[in-house]
């Protein structure tokens, strides 16, 4: 027996009315004339893999096509009510061609079942009629059902996005649409297929011309079609469809069960009963704006490359789920995560993504938001890391009176970790996830009482592995690490100058009754890196003195390279970059990191190592331990010359000779002297920098 594979050109993973007119093939072709065939994607096209030659499978549409009834009783204009459209309605239910049997008998039992109900029901009318179809349909109408509305445990319908409210959105009803589009297709009395049938189907599989589109509605599936604003070269345009597109669309939708899906939580977004069904989060697209947090939901279409069978269609389908960390997913975060976890199986290869928008007024839009390739990415892991913290902003977000602060930061960051789920994801991406939860937590500072408030907590601690996912070989990210990794065991890590703390664990933020506490040692304003620095250092200083602390307070587990440390004080560096790495670093659990204690490359700078070696964590030759705030608050006063001769003095009284006299500079250059300060060196390090600046007194001066 031979097999065929035909591409259907005209059935591919976007828009979602050829999706899903892809499943309708091989649904249809599975069922009713070759029970082997199976389908696959391959470049954004679908193929068929079935013993009929193209010749055959055309034959087979347009000869032996046997619609699946699907009637919804329950809408107004579904056909069944005064004042409806019946061009399509009436003639199927009178008509005489065998394959339209089941759905003339499945209109004049629904009939029936109304009991002369001539207005359309609503409310709990509605509701009993939904389940009193679910009670009596039996197969194949019993198959639209499934698909269009589920029943929850109280008995209430709930319908998923995927075929709007029940099989119609607003005034468009499906089911009328479709026996519509039949009636052009088909003489309902003799079963033959109508003139430019033959014509319009090789369009719609083949993507063949020649074909006359007619203007008819296609709904949500097609934004493409839809007509309205733009649709042709005037300024508006009516909608032109294929009616096998249409129908095929319809009928692949019924792949889509939602009967068998898990049952729902209260929770759970009431359209999102569908596989694959998510809440929507306005991220991952390029036009995403806050507005598209739409309250339907996300549809996310799997694509598969292995040849399938129906049986295996359909199990894919009716799991209809993705894994998380922690479970199914729910939303778009959730789901992107989940398929870079390979938390799919069945050979998928991809998704492609839509939208449920209002687009042109009141219209709803399935809007094609792109591709997502499954690739196992396991770093992605580390995001469950956040998984607690971003819902505890989401919830404050939200609550009526939340600052706009919140929910900008909450955006953000949903871009942020939708970016870093991708396959594009880089250390750049990293870096800036790292950057956004330095300002959503800063913003929490900005908003004190909001933050108590809401019980808002600070950044949880995360694990090393963030560093080696955002190290991109910048001077920025390195130093951004050295200057996040410093603490003293006294006086807490450098967290402690960034956000109030309770001291002595310094892991929950320092409060009064009802806001953060006003905090002195909070010295970062998050302008400028160099002041934060330099006010960091001070206050350190200040705080050592007052505590008895002999040592400059902040010993670092990861130091800085001393040649890095000449690009910042020559401003050779990204200031703004150094300064969002570093406040979001900050979470780092540095407590489990090994401190680092080698030598780097670079040549000391002189006065940087006059100002570095009068500050340090650690004993070094005859530098006195005592710390000195005075030449520090002078530098930082941008105060270079009296700073630079209290330094030189200093180094005197130690016992070593200067081998720097008159400190030159303008007020900027002093202020980064003082900002150096607050950046590590090790002690090794450290050593070169005394040697860089001081010899004996019997020494003779080098040229």
């Amino acid at each position: 027996m031979s097999l065929h594979v035909h591409a259907l050109h005209g059935c591919a993973p976007a828009p979602l009315a050829h999706y899903l007119k892809a499943l309708g093939v091989l649904r249809l072709v599975a069922e009713q004339a070759d029970p082997g065939a199976r389908g696959f994607w391959r470049d954004d096209v679908f193929s068929l893999v079935t013993t009929l030659d193209a010749q055959e499978l055309a034959r087979y549409f347009l000869e032996r096509y046997s619609p699946t009834p699907m009637l919804s009783p329950w809408n107004g204009g579904s056909g069944f009510y005064q004042g409806d459209n019946k061009e399509g309605f009436d003639p199927i239910r009178c008509a005489k061609a065998p394959r339209f049997d089941a759905f003339a008998k499945a209109i004049v039992d629904a009939i029936d079942e109304l009991g002369g109900l001539v207005e359309k029901p609503t409310g709990e009318a509605k509701a009993r009629v939904l389940r009193d179809c679910l009670a009596s349909w039996d197969t194949p109408a019993y198959q639209w059902l499934r698909a269009a509305f589920t029943v929850d445990s109280a008995g209430e319908p709930r319908y998923p996005a995927l075929l709007g409210t029940g099989g119609n959105d607003r005034r468009l009803d499906f089911t009328n649409n479709y026996m519509q589009r039949l009636v052009s297709l088909f003489d309902v009395d003799s079963g033959f297929p109508t003139e430019g049938a033959e014509s319009m189907l090789r369009v719609s599989m083949w993507r063949t011309t020649a074909a006359v589109l007619t203007p008819n509605a296609i709904g949500q599936f097609f934004p493409g079609a839809a007509g309205g604003a733009n649709a042709s070269s005037g300024f508006d345009g009516g909608a032109l469809v294929n009616a096998w597109d249409f129908v095929l669309m319809l009928e692949g939708a019924l792949v889509f069960r939602v009967a068998s899906l898990r049952g729902l939580d209260a929770d759970d977004l009431v359209q999102a009963a569908a596989p694959f069904a998510l809440r929507s989060q306005a991220s991952g697209y390029a036009s995403a704006s806050p507005a598209d947090g739409s309250s339907r939901g996300e549809q996310w279409a799997p694509l598969w490359s292995q040849p399938s069978t129906l049986a295996e269609v359909r199990a894919l389908f009716d799991e209809g789920r993705l894994h998380g960390g922690h479970g199914a997913a729910r939303g778009t975060l959730d789901a992107t995560r989940a398929i870079a976890n390979l938390g799919v199986a069945r050979g998928v290869t991809g998704f492609a993504r839509f939208g449920y928008f209002e687009r042109n007024g009141q219209s709803n839009l399935a809007v094609p938001l792109g591709t997502l390739e499954v690739k196992h990415r396991p770093e992605v892991r580390v995001l469950d890391e956040l998984d607690g913290f971003v819902r505890r902003l989401s919830g404050a977000a939200g609550k009526t009176g939340a600052p706009l602060a919140l929910g900008r930061g909450l955006r953000a960051l949903e871009r942020a970790l939708m970016a870093t789920s991708l396959p594009t994801a880089t250390a750049e991406t990293w870096c800036e996830l790292i950057g956004v939860l330095g300002d959503v937590e800063g913003g929490f500072v900005a908003h004190g009482k909001s933050t108590k408030g809401a019980y808002l907590r600070p950044l949880p601690k995360l694990s090393l592995r963030w560093l080696s996912l955002l190290n991109d070989g910048s001077p920025e990210v390195r130093l951004a690490i050295a200057i996040a990794s410093q603490g003293h065991g006294k006086l807490g890590p450098l967290r402690a100058n960034v956000i109030p703390l309770e001291s002595p664990r310094f892991e929950h933020f320092h409060t009064t009754a009802d806001s953060l506490a006003k905090d002195p040692r909070v010295v970062w304003r998050g302008h400028s890196l160099v002041a934060d620095l330099a006010a960091i250092a001070l206050r350190r200083v200040i705080d050592a003195t007052r505590s008895g602390v002999d040592l400059f307070p902040l010993q670092a587990r990861v130091n800085a390279r001393l040649e890095d440390i000449r690009l910042f004080v020559e401003a050779r560096v990204d200031d703004a970059k150094i300064s969002r790495l570093a406040r979001g670093l900050l979470s780092i659990d540095w407590a489990s990191v090994p401190v680092q204690a080698s030598r780097t490359a670079g040549e000391p700078m002189p006065m940087h190592a006059l100002t570095r070696v009068a500050y340090l964590p650690f004993d070094l030759g005859q530098i006195k331990r005592r710390v000195d705030a005075a030449p520090l608050r002078l530098l930082a006063a941008g105060r270079l010359t009296d700073g630079g001769q209290l330094l030189l003095r200093r180094l005197a009284g130690a016992g070593l000779r200067p081998k720097l006299g008159v400190l030159t500079g303008d007020s900027a250059f002093a202020m980064r002297l003082a900002a150096t300060v607050a950046i590590p060196v090790s002690q090794l390090d450290a050593e070169r920098l005394l040697g860089r600046v001081t010899k004996p007194f019997n020494q003779e001066e080098l040229p």
